[in-house]
């Protein structure tokens, strides 16, 4: 069972403590691999990274080294503690909460009344091509981590895989998603544009067609 004191890491301490869990990183690498690696899914400001980093280490989770180098700048290399793993450790045993869903598309398309079916039409086709270009991005991230299965990091690069293609599958359900909602909308576009509460029926047949999800099996 997850400890007190780990329920109460915040959410910067988790992803500073997960990154230098993987090996010891000095700033610039603990940035990089953050936008590289958790930035799409976990929100974390840059501006927080550094003077958390100091915090981890006057608390004791992290242990700073100042590296002094000819060519380059000197620069200070971070690595976990015993302590440190172990509150992390502690963290993940804990239970898998449902994610905190804000999602502006959803909400714009239950307001989408609002608007002409025109305009909301042009705010989803932008919202797919965006979600099209994230997959891609993230597909691309995805090919530069398969090399790090046959490192030294090999185990860590596996989690992180498995944790990545969750979220190309989560870039594709938003751009299928919105593809729906788009087709949905240009065969209702008439019968919204004509607003004398006529075409009930259509609607309805429209929503069968497009939207309506079956309802999975699975374990």
């Amino acid at each position: 069972m997850a400890s007190t004191e780990a329920a109460q890491l915040s959410e910067v301490e988790v992803a500073l403590l997960g990154l230098v869990s993987i090996r010891p990183m000095y700033g610039y690498e603990i940035g990089h691999h953050f936008d590289r690696a958790l930035a799409p899914f976990w929100s974390v400001p840059r501006t927080q990274i550094y003077p958390k980093l100091r915090e981890l280490d006057e608390r004791g989770l992290v242990d700073s080294q100042h590296v002094l180098q000819e060519a380059r700048p000197n620069r200070r290399v971070y690595e976990i503690t015993d302590e440190g793993r172990e509150r992390l450790r502690d963290w993940v045993r804990g239970p898998m909460r449902w994610p905190e869903l804000k999602h502006p598309m959803m909400a714009k398309i239950f307001l989408g009344h609002l608007l002409p079916p025109e305009e909301v039409l042009g705010l989803l086709s932008d919202y797919r091509d965006r979600a099209a270009q994230w997959r891609d991005q993230l597909w691309e991230i995805h090919s530069k981590f398969e090399p790090s299965l046959k490192g030294s990091y090999g185990r860590s690069a596996f989690f992180q895989l498995v944790s990545l293609e969750h979220l190309i599958a989560l870039a594709e359900l938003e751009h299928s998603g919105a593809q729906r909602a788009i087709e949905a909308i240009e065969d209702a576009r008439r019968t919204l544009e004509r607003g004398d509460g006529e075409g009930s029926d259509e609607l309805i047949n429209i929503v069968r067609e497009h939207l309506t999800p079956t309802r999975g099996g699975g374990t």
